[in-house]
């Protein structure tokens, strides 16, 4: 009789764990599906503010002012004359920050400067086009088409030299300084 009375209940034992061991699976994969939900859910909120929200915390008036900065600072870096060298180099590293600052002063006072005073080298630039290419609250990059115009006591004639520079600009209190100045 213990047999029998055993026998059952080691059926239902059986019986009733099976259930249980499914409601565990069932449980985990529902609990991996959530967590992947919650990844899911938050690598799309990554990519929002990372990719998409920057562009939408400027505006028109920001874009403009980047735009502006890349033009002016442009046309301070690439215009000096032997007259007014000293001025023209001072200008000019007033629109720039950073790294660059040093770069651009070291390569004006070892090329520029001396080609300018022994040479006469004049050069005039112009921004015939500039386009924003990237813009963020605090960084733009702006493609800026130039005109330079070069005379010296060699060559007293014009020689024109169309180009194109992708000037990146860092906002510094309040202001758009170029920290880059690639030729394109």
């Amino acid at each position: 009789m213990n047999d029998e009375k055993t026998s059952p209940a080691t059926d239902a034992d059986e019986s009733s764990v099976e259930p249980t061991g499914r409601r565990r699976r069932v449980g985990w994969l529902t609990t991996v599906l959530a967590a992947l939900l919650v990844a899911s859910a938050g690598t799309a909120g990554g990519v929002y503010w990372r990719i998409y929200r920057p562009d939408q915390q400027t505006n028109a008036a920001a874009r403009q002012r980047a735009t502006d900065a890349a033009r002016d600072g442009t046309v301070a870096l690439l215009s000096y004359g032997p007259e007014t060298l000293d001025e023209d180099l001072a200008n000019a590293k007033s629109h720039l920050t950073g790294e660059f600052v040093k770069n651009y002063s070291d390569f004006t006072d070892k090329i520029v400067a001396p080609g300018a005073k022994q040479k006469g080298v004049k050069t005039e630039a112009t921004v015939a086009r500039a386009a924003v290419s990237e813009m963020q609250p605090d960084r733009a990059v702006v493609l800026v088409f130039v005109n330079q115009v070069t005379t010296s006591k060699d060559r007293p004639d014009p020689a024109l030299a169309p180009s194109s520079v992708m000037v990146t600009l860092v906002e510094q209190d309040g202001r758009w300084l170029i920290s880059e100045f690639n030729p394109v």
